[in-house]
């Protein structure tokens, strides 16, 4: 735990003292911290962000920064291209606890040109500065970038199937509609089967749109449930493979027709290989 001492000044809230000897924590992560009675007010354990006076004395715990294995499948001059863990944030912005590292502040300075579900894990495009990030942006927006997932699904699927849909964000979940929509995003997603084995099988997938949770909603609306998925997956499927982790992988990146600070990425793929294998193996024997 890391201990964190600080003598009050003024009239003011707990809170209000942290976050001003800690700007990079947020509200959520304080409240965490003092639901767990991590937080004193002159060596008594408070349970809400109490009024503090002058001369009192604020000591607060906070969990260890958790640490996770983060690789790197391709560095050059401009771009960084990360795998990223499950379970980790892409930007600052993202962060819902101070603790926990984005990847962001692992490869500082280098910054995301896109994002990627928390607990989706795969690879992710970043670049040195402003300007390159700009140029990769637009090449993404202008679908000069493919990027392709792995993912193990259950559900009846085809050999191969383009969904084009509609996804609007509601509640902190996305709903998926099959026509257009006021304040709906088209999206379009298309998948080959690799194998099948028994009621899972193991897709390719591209996505033509980056919207939030795309792959996960939109197969979900289809039928198709990605394994792990926790929010739009099968319980069921779920809790009968006793996986937690929704297993979706971020697996290859296609460059073409590139601008002119980015041409010599034509054509080139950058790929890595999901950690499906073991999963895999396991449960085509059964």
């Amino acid at each position: 735990m890391e201990k964190l001492e600080i003598k009050n000044e003024k009239d003011q809230t707990v809170f209000d003292l942290i976050l001003s000897a800690r700007p990079n924590l947020n509200f959520n992560f304080l409240k965490t911290v003092l639901r767990k009675k991590d937080i004193r007010v002159n060596g008594k354990k408070i349970d809400d962000n109490c009024l503090i006076y002058p001369n009192d004395i604020v000591v607060a715990f906070f969990p260890e920064r958790e640490k996770k294995q983060v690789g790197i499948a391709y560095q050059d001059k401009n771009i960084l291209v990360a795998i990223k863990p499950q379970g980790m944030e892409v930007t600052k912005q993202d962060k819902a606890f101070d603790q926990s590292e984005c990847l962001e502040e692992i490869f500082s300075p280098f910054v995301a040109c896109h994002r990627l579900d928390k607990n989706t894990a795969g690879l992710v495009v970043m670049a040195k500065d402003k300007k390159i990030c700009d140029l990769m942006c637009e090449a993404i927006k202008q679908h000069k970038l493919k990027k392709y997932y792995e993912a193990i699904v259950s559900g009846k699927v085809e050999k191969q199937q383009n969904f084009v849909d509609y996804i609007e964000k509601k509640d902190g979940y996305v709903v998926v509609h099959k026509t257009e929509k006021n304040g709906a995003k088209i999206a379009k997603t298309n998948y080959w089967l690799i194998k099948n084995f028994g009621e899972l099988s193991l897709l390719n997938i591209e996505i033509l749109t980056g919207r939030t949770h795309q792959i996960r909603a939109q197969l979900a609306s289809h039928n198709i449930f990605v394994l792990g998925d926790e929010r739009y997956g099968k319980k069921e499927i779920n809790k009968k493979y006793h996986i937690k982790k929704q297993q979706l992988f971020a697996y290859k990146i296609e460059f073409n027709d590139m601008p002119n600070d980015l041409k010599y990425l034509n054509k080139k793929i950058i790929e890595t290989k999901p950690p499906f294998e073991e999963f895999l193996k396991k449960n085509e024997q059964n």
